[in-house]
């Protein structure tokens, strides 16, 4: 397992609420609503429980002053559980983590709720994401003789801070200093390049912060985190590398955004 670099500020106390790790990767020839069941069949132990849910359009992270591209395909029949090749949820038994796969997909989501479980930290769900991806690949290779071939990779982060009014961001986020008296929603956007040592860019850190409520009706900042774009190589190692540099962008561009005050709230270690 990974070793949490000791660079990294550590919260005793993060406001985190889930955490998703994925790739995605050139749809495999031959691929079949029969062979979505084998795929459930290598995790199912761990993650007993199935949902279907909506196809996810690939998007890729270009350059050069275009935005990320989202590529439109003619959609996968969709069926019922494992019925039919769309995206399903493999979901654990406690329900607070879950592999998602589609022909051309797959993340693994680690989830505060339903059971309020601790957080086993990034190193913890990247190594179980290694392990589940590589068996992944080795599948493929095996039934249909190819490669898995990687084409993007990502990792966000999604924080919940409740609030007692929205006009309370100055205590929380570094930059904003504009502060009235009753501030009725938030919503805030900044998309950053991340270059890798070429000073190529090759990912992009985006940066999003939403007033929204809980299902129990208090108000609270929605903060993603998001780092996406495409590894240096096509195979899992690369991925792997990527998936450590995202994680290591958003933990420091998390503790750039947020104020003293808050740190301390959350029991910042370093």
């Amino acid at each position: 397992m990974q070793r949490r670099p000791a660079h990294l500020p550590d919260f005793a106390r993060p406001p985190l609420d889930e955490v998703v790790l994925g790739v995605q990767f050139d749809q495999m020839p031959g691929f079949t609503s029969v062979d979505v069941r084998a795929v459930w069949d290598l995790y199912r132990d761990d993650f007993p429980k199935v949902q279907d849910q909506p196809l996810l359009q690939p998007i890729f992270e270009t350059f050069g002053g275009t935005p990320p591209q989202q590529i439109g395909f003619q959609p996968f029949f969709m069926g019922g559980a494992l019925g039919g090749v769309g995206r399903v949820w493999f979901i654990s038994e406690a329900g607070n983590h879950l592999l998602q796969f589609q022909p051309d997909r797959f993340l693994t989501n680690w989830r505060k709720s339903p059971n309020d479980q601790p957080y086993p930290r990034f190193e913890g769900i990247v190594a179980a994401y290694d392990s589940s991806l590589r068996k992944l690949a080795a599948f493929f290779k095996d039934r249909f003789g190819n490669d898995l071939r990687i084409n993007q990779a990502e990792v966000t982060y999604i924080n919940i801070i409740q609030v007692d009014s929205f006009s309370e961001a100055t205590k929380y986020f570094e930059n904003w200093k504009y502060s009235p008296p009753e501030i009725e929603g938030l919503n805030i956007t900044t998309v950053e390049v991340i270059y890798n040592n070429q000073r190529t860019p090759y990912a992009r850190l985006i940066q999003e912060v939403q007033s929204a409520f809980s299902p129990e009706g208090k108000r609270v900042y929605k903060m993603s985190l998001i780092f996406r774009g495409k590894p240096e190589g096509n195979n899992a190692d690369d991925a792997m590398k990527f998936l450590a540099h995202g994680r290591e962008a958003i933990v420091l561009n998390f503790r750039d955004m947020t104020t003293t005050e808050a740190h301390k709230h959350w029991g910042i270690e370093q």
